[in-house]
């Protein structure tokens, strides 16, 4: 068969399929009344790529809100803790807003190519600490898109300590702990020194490690506990304090007793 033929084959094949739909629709089809100067295949490409983009950030914002809703269903953050709803005082004004730049030169250290910023906020049982550390994981959950984990130095330390009665399954369970706090985007260690415990050997190899392959791979970190600055170092040991100051550390402390109400009891208020 010739071109010719051929074209007019799937000429008249196209004829034969517009002149179906027009039947079944009640429609006329003027295709010669068309100005095919508007189809420049550049600006077709064009929109195609504006819609593209949308779509592609659409998804990105879908798949991000889906994430953010599995960490608080898990409830390893608390939603109700940000920094737009926390009540400021003479107490926590100064750790408040230092914890608020410290979300901001985080970001920026990692562009900058700088020393990684570490965050160790100190204060009473009960004066907050804990809700300043959900602040600050809202804060890079929902304005950084960056994961985050809390965890209590104990956990922490479940991950690095053998039992004779670990089995494969845990071994493994345990490894993939530490790789996570080692590299998610922001490890949150809250209450180090829980009621002033001391730090034992074993603690003396756990901490500097975690500390210096975060700090390896330009990770963020923030540090709350109970201990007084002052008394930090003596608390902590020197490799321990040593690998903080590896970091860019900021420093800030909450005042003041527990923020908790007291505990009515006999008609007395335990405080």
């Amino acid at each position: 068969m010739s071109d010719l033929k051929k074209k007019g084959t799937v000429k008249n094949g196209f004829k034969t399929l517009v002149n179906a739909i027009e039947q079944l629709s009640g429609q006329h089809f003027d295709f010669d009344s068309v100005d095919n100067s508007d189809l420049d295949i550049r600006e077709i490409r064009r929109r195609e790529a504006i819609e593209a983009s949308k779509e592609i950030a659409q998804r990105r914002s879908e798949n991000h809100r889906n994430f953010i809703n599995s960490v608080y269903e898990s409830h390893r953050v608390n939603p109700e803790y940000t920094f737009d709803r926390i009540q400021m005082d003479q107490f926590n004004n100064q750790a408040v807003t230092t914890a608020q730049g410290f979300c901001a030169s985080s970001s920026l250290a990692v562009q900058l190519d700088s020393e990684p910023q570490l965050f160790l906020l100190s204060g009473n049982p009960g004066s907050g600490k804990t809700v300043l550390s959900n602040c600050i994981a809202n804060y890079y959950l929902n304005k950084l898109w960056k994961d985050v984990e809390i965890c209590s130095y104990q956990e922490i330390k479940r991950c690095r300590t053998p039992s004779s009665t670990d089995t494969t399954v845990d071994v493994e369970e345990k490894s993939t702990r530490w790789d996570r706090l080692s590299s998610v985007d922001l490890l949150i260690i809250d209450s180090l020194c829980q009621n002033n415990e001391k730090i034992t050997a074993f603690d003396k190899q756990v901490i500097p490690d975690l500390l210096r392959t975060r700090r390896a791979r330009r990770l963020p970190l923030v540090i709350t506990t109970t201990v007084v600055p002052n008394a930090l170092h003596g608390m902590l040991g020197d490799e321990i304090f040593e690998s903080l100051k590896e970091y860019n550390v900021m420093g800030a402390a909450l005042f003041g007793n527990s923020r908790r109400s007291p505990i009515s009891f006999a008609g007395a208020n335990l405080i």
